[in-house]
């Protein structure tokens, strides 16, 4: 019996049948290939969301055993990331993406810089904002990127969007303020700590764009990302560092960083237990930034955004326990209420974000499409005109 030509297997009655079992593997091979990469991603978000938890708890440990210096602490951990990857090098563990001569692959200087001064003001800011906000205001505030990225990447990038997404957006914005304004209420969030924010927020959200679009652009892996820019970040850093927490601008000269250089024990009297957390920030860091450029570089904001939440939720709850003087019942029941919220806000975001990307119908394009002035084909059909144009 033959098979029409207009069928699924049209050119199998011309072909031998053993050209078909040899395309079974093929598939087999594929599929297995599909389930790597998702137990990779998999393996990637469970190492951010621990990372991410670790260092918060790590970076609010030094400074509550009296060393204050959240900028030093941040300037530490970028020489280690350095000093990691020159031994890794050296070592010939690890070496960079090499271009079509064989020569290795960087990025530019003044990309490097770019990257690199907008890594130092998220981290460092990140920092302050934990210093004079409590660990989940911190937490917090990091919901506050997922729409400030997307303004950025609208107004600055040119990249569109559905109001399905906006409303998502509005609803996590929401919580975020929410929780933020009764802990401002309850006397937990100061004028400075909300300028430190918004100033992280902003930073942030460059910075997360800058992981996505350069290894795009230059076509280059995380490890060589991460390597390329972390001498900047160490001179930068030092740099900031030494402004802000070495010299009495923030505090007065008898609360720097070269006072407590010069009688460590007087402020920190357990400096071991210190040292111990101050590695585990090192560690932490490097862990955070590489798995946060793994997920971004690979799959976007969507997957980055949902370990977030997973980030949020863990590192509430432990800032609770290990830090409940920070903590009153107003500020508890804002943070629960408001992060409740911008939870579901953000995982409405990641599914419509998803489906959006995919250039399929979400649920309400399918159940009420009188709500939706363009539909997937619509904005599949706008895209493929502008990538022609």
């Amino acid at each position: 019996m033959s098979i029409g030509k207009s069928g699924p297997l049209a050119n199998v009655d011309s072909e031998p049948l053993l050209n078909v079992a040899e395309a079974a593997p093929a598939k087999k091979v594929e599929v297995q290939s599909d389930s790597q990469a998702a137990t990779q991603i998999a393996f990637f978000c469970v190492l951010s969301v621990a990372s991410s938890v670790f260092i918060a708890i790590s970076m609010k440990s030094v400074m509550e055993h009296g060393f204050l210096f959240p900028l030093t602490i941040s300037w530490i951990a970028y020489v280690f990331t350095y000093l990691f990857y020159v031994g890794m090098k050296a070592g010939k563990v690890w070496s960079p993406d090499k271009d079509e001569a064989g020569n290795d692959k960087y990025l530019p200087a003044i990309e490097n810089i770019k990257v690199a001064v907008a890594s130092i003001g998220s981290i460092s800011f990140m920092n302050l904002c934990l210093k004079v906000n409590t660990v989940s205001i911190y937490q917090i505030c990091k919901f506050a990127t997922i729409p400030t990225t997307l303004v950025l990447q609208y107004f600055v990038w040119g990249r569109k969007t559905n109001w399905r997404i906006l409303v998502s957006l509005s609803l996590l914005l929401g919580g975020v303020i929410y929780s933020s304004m009764k802990s401002f209420d309850a006397g937990k969030m100061s004028p400075l700590g909300i300028g430190f924010a918004i100033i992280a927020v902003g930073s942030t959200s460059v910075y997360r764009i800058f992981q996505e679009t350069k290894q795009k652009e230059f076509k280059i892996g995380p490890e060589t990302f991460q390597a390329s820019m972390s001498g900047w970040q160490a001179v930068l850093g030092f740099v900031a560092a030494f402004i802000v927490e070495g010299l009495p601008i923030e505090n007065d000269a008898q609360h720097t960083v070269i006072d407590w250089l010069m009688h460590p024990r007087q402020y920190t009297p357990e400096l071991g237990i210190m040292c111990a957390w101050l590695l585990g920030v090192c560690c932490a860091a490097l862990l955070v930034n590489y798995t946060s450029m793994v997920l971004i570089g690979k799959t976007g904001p969507v997957a980055y955004a949902v370990v977030g939440n997973a980030k949020t939720v863990f590192t509430i709850i432990l800032g609770i326990m290990m830090f409940p003087k920070d903590e009153n019942a107003a500020s508890i029941r804002g943070d629960i209420i408001g992060c409740s919220i911008g939870l579901v806000g953000a995982l409405f975001y990641a599914y419509f974000e998803y489906y959006y990307k995919k250039n399929l119908p979400d649920f309400v394009e399918r159940s009420l499409p009188c709500l939706v002035s363009k539909t997937a084909d619509d904005w599949k059909a706008e895209q493929q005109a502008a990538s022609k144009a």
